[in-house]
């Protein structure tokens, strides 16, 4: 049995990584039912590197699953590189299987305002940064292989790229239409509507692309395959944008 959907082990993880890192584990916010965290090494500047969350919806356990056992595989060089961590932005969501929060709130909608406690913590910790590259992880119960979404303001994409990596653990999602958009080899790009988003909400993604990254990805692994090789295709995803975000600045 997996322990995918237990907040404390996760954190008991990140604890032991953080002290084999070096890198302090702190609190970004604290609910009425958790304590949440994140880890920001010193090598991040205000400009460049790049930041990576998990779990802001509660019923996609591989994403905060891959964020943990890529960082595990890379605990002893992890003070080099240069990162902002969110290892779940929703525990009560994860500890109870579902998507929204303890109140109700779907926290993926909520990025244009600040006074939701998890967001504006965000909003707050992040307001100094430009990142290189912005990663979300998330999962689909829809899906029939791995996607993503990419908005960009710098060139060439990196989507085809990340797909590649990820390809020997997962399919990529073959559906010439995803979510009612129109998809191309398991990648979306879209245009930014935002009277559009004004409706709907912001989801974290296109805040940061409007805000704080020159380059917003959402991964999308497909729920209904086998965790191990959803969390696997991640910690593949991980592991390539890290790459890119470290050649591009060198």
């Amino acid at each position: 049995m997996h322990r995918a959907h237990d907040y404390r082990f996760l954190i008991q993880r990140w604890r032991a990584v953080a002290r084999a890192a070096g890198v302090p584990l702190r609190r970004l916010v604290r609910t009425e039912h958790h304590d949440l965290f994140y880890l920001q090494t010193k090598a991040l500047g205000a400009t460049g590197g790049i930041y990576i969350s998990a779990g802001i919806h509660g019923d996609e356990p591989a994403a905060t699953e891959g964020l943990i056992t890529w960082a595990e595989k890379n605990a002893r060089r992890l003070h080099t590189l240069p990162l902002l961590l969110l290892p779940c932005l929703n525990p009560w969501g994860l500890a109870n299987n579902i998507r929204l929060n303890e109140d109700g709130l779907d926290l993926n909608r909520l990025f244009h305002r600040d006074d939701q406690p998890v967001v504006g913590a965000v909003r707050r910790l992040v307001a100094p940064h430009q990142f290189a590259a912005a990663l979300m992880l998330h999962e689909d119960y829809d899906g029939q292989g791995l996607y993503l979404y990419e908005v960009a303001r710098a060139q060439p994409p990196w989507g085809e790229a990340l797909l590649a990596a990820a390809r020997r653990h997962l399919p990529i999602d073959p559906r010439p239409r995803i979510d009612g958009r129109k998809a191309v080899g398991g990648i979306h790009r879209r245009r930014i509507d935002r009277k559009r988003f004004a409706r709907m909400g912001y989801p974290e993604a296109i805040w940061f692309h409007l805000e704080h990254a020159r380059r917003s990805l959402t991964i999308e692994s497909p729920s209904e395959f086998a965790l191990e090789r959803r969390v696997a295709a991640h910690v593949a995803v991980i592991g390539e944008c890290v790459r890119r975000v470290l050649k591009d600045a060198a």
